[in-house]
């Protein structure tokens, strides 16, 4: 016995819509992490460091980059509050930081290059400790790192 096949119906026109939002919806997800990064350079100044000292008020040992939050207190005595920025915990965990390495309430020297639009920021170059004890941040490596002997 011999069948005929024939083309299939044409697709429901809402199913036709909902094809055509997914596959919209995919391509605009797809284009996020593209946009969501950003270059060292477009928003810190590359060729300028500065140093502030402060108590850290909060750390954040995650992704896509660390973050220090410190109080400053500035030249005419106000209080400021800095957001310092690092590398990703898998960059830093290499250059021996771990979660617990700031603390809140640790009081720190950091050195590191300006936010370029003037504001309270800085990307870390290095962390200094009262003790001595240095954390290294952009373009920074450890002399002697963790598991090195």
């Amino acid at each position: 016995m011999i069948t005929a096949l024939t083309m299939p119906q044409r697709m429901n026109p809402f199913h036709n819509r909902l094809l055509h939002c997914l596959l919209m919806a995919s391509l605009l997800l797809s284009t996020y992490p593209v946009y969501a990064h950003h270059s060292f350079a477009v928003h810190f100044v590359p060729d300028k460091i500065i140093s502030i000292a402060g108590v850290v008020t909060e750390f954040r040992f995650t992704n896509p980059h660390g973050l220090v939050f410190l109080t400053v207190t500035g030249t005419n005595g106000e209080e400021q509050k800095w957001r310092v920025e690092t590398n990703s915990p898998n960059v830093l965990r290499r250059r021996g930081w771990s979660n617990t390495a700031i603390k809140v309430g640790d009081h720190v020297t950091i050195e590191g290059y300006p936010s370029r639009d003037g504001s309270n920021g800085l990307r870390i170059s290095r962390v200094i400790f009262p003790d001595g004890r240095e954390l290294p941040g952009q373009g920074q490596v450890l002399a002697d790192p963790p598991g090195s002997d």
